[in-house]
């Protein structure tokens, strides 16, 4: 890992860096736009082979208000300069309900809050709903140049189908033993199997089986062929292959390589440029996942944007600083010494000898996920390697405080 950054990387970094204003006093789209520019110029060529195809949103945790916020600004002056496909880290089930909504102009009163609650956890927060309702009305005021939206994992189990089930087996004789392996098994919707493991909240038999328990109890409860046993079962099916695909049975980055390959295809096949929200541990552009795979096919062509921090709250704990030497522990100090955030581009030349071995190196950088926990923060950093082909911009944010979850659905017409 990377030794504390040479007094030449510090004034390097500082000198190149643009000043974010504290989120919630003065905005920070001036900076927001000039990287917007920097990566797709409003008067520029479009076709130009420095013109990124991806662009990659990769914050090291998705629990900050701050970070969200960024990400959501980041996305609308990408958009605004020509990015016409929006990509989440979720199922391409989701993507096209959230796709629909977005595009067909339907009246309906729900808003994108019905979808959110069958996606991924931690999509469900305020950020990605104003997101959402952005892109809604873009794309009213530009029909014939709208947004899309794409998942990019294969379809799976949803919360809709537990309730399915639920609902087809009331009245059965086993029907509170099959609510009960369900609502076990459930929340790793939220944020996952090996999130509850992690926190000790669960420590007994894999959910995979648990769902294939649930799957015997309800087959031998409904009469064979009926509907109700059909549609039980399939939905059971899901919420096996579900749970048997998930991180803590071990899943392989086979899948990650498929998406991407499928991604580019699509782009190159609709002329399309993309911005993906995902997070840095799939969008570096080094390493075996997302992002290094869009980096072997599009070369420059994909840009990585790391969003990081130096310390704040989450969760109703407060973080520590970063830790001695990591590449946080740098860009805070930066920001210390600018008295801001900051965002700094990583392709910016020349570059003093001591720079260039710096960003060559390995630097330790701290991830925020379901599974972390402030008294074991040292166990909570992943290494990016070679740093400059690794990321192309980095952000980083002084203080972070929790993100804002949806709790109540409001309309919207």
């Amino acid at each position: 890992m990377s030794a504390v950054a040479p007094t030449e990387v510090v004034d390097w970094l500082s000198t190149h860096a643009r000043p974010m204003r504290p989120y919630g006093d003065t905005p920070w789209w001036d900076v927001v736009t000039g990287i917007a520019d920097d990566l797709l110029p409003r008067r520029a060529d479009r076709e130009a082979a420095d013109t990124p195809t991806v662009i990659g949103l990769a914050p090291t945790t998705r629990e900050s208000a701050e970070v969200s916020e960024l990400q959501v600004d980041l996305l609308q002056a990408l958009v605004t300069r020509g990015v016409r496909t929006v990509v989440l880290q979720d199922t391409t089930e989701i993507g096209a309900r959230l796709d629909h909504w977005a595009r067909a102009g339907d009246r309906s009163t729900n808003g994108p809050e019905a979808i959110l609650a069958d996606a991924w956890g931690p999509w469900r927060t305020e950020s990605l709903r104003r997101a959402l309702i952005w892109l809604r009305a873009h794309n009213a005021t530009h029909p014939a140049d709208q947004v899309e939206i794409r998942g990019i994992t294969r379809p799976t189990a949803e919360p809709a189908d537990y309730d399915r089930v639920l609902a087809l087996t009331a009245g059965t004789r086993d029907h509170e033993r099959i609510s009960a392996l369900l609502a076990t098994i459930r929340v790793a919707h939220d944020g996952g199997e090996h999130v509850e493991r992690a926190h000790g909240r669960w420590t007994g038999e894999p959910f995979v089986d648990l769902a294939r328990q649930a799957r015997s109890v309800t087959a031998a409860v409904l009469d064979p062929g009926s509907d109700a046993a059909t549609r039980a079962l399939a939905a059971l099916d899901r919420i096996v292959r579900f749970h048997a695909a998930s991180l803590s049975r071990g899943r392989s980055g086979d899948d990650e390589t498929t998406a991407a390959d499928q991604l580019v295809e699509h782009l190159r096949t609709s002329g399309r440029r993309a911005v993906v929200w995902d997070g840095i541990g799939h969008l570096s552009a080094r390493g075996t996942g997302f992002g290094s795979r869009l980096r072997q096919h599009l070369g420059t062509g994909y840009r990585c944007l790391l969003t990081t921090f130096g310390s704040g709250r989450i969760r109703g704990f407060h973080l520590p600083t970063p830790r001695p030497g990591s590449l946080d522990q740098t860009l805070d100090h930066v920001a210390t010494r600018l008295g801001a955030g900051y965002a700094v581009d990583l392709t910016a030349a020349p570059k003093p000898d001591a720079v260039r071995r710096w960003l060559a190196g390995r630097h330790a950088v701290r991830l925020i996920s379901g599974m972390y926990r402030p008294d074991e923060d040292e166990r909570h950093y992943s290494a990016l390697d070679d740093l400059g082909r690794s990321v192309d911009v980095l952000l980083l944010l002084p203080q972070i405080s929790p993100v804002r979850y949806i709790e109540d659905p409001k309309p919207y017409a």
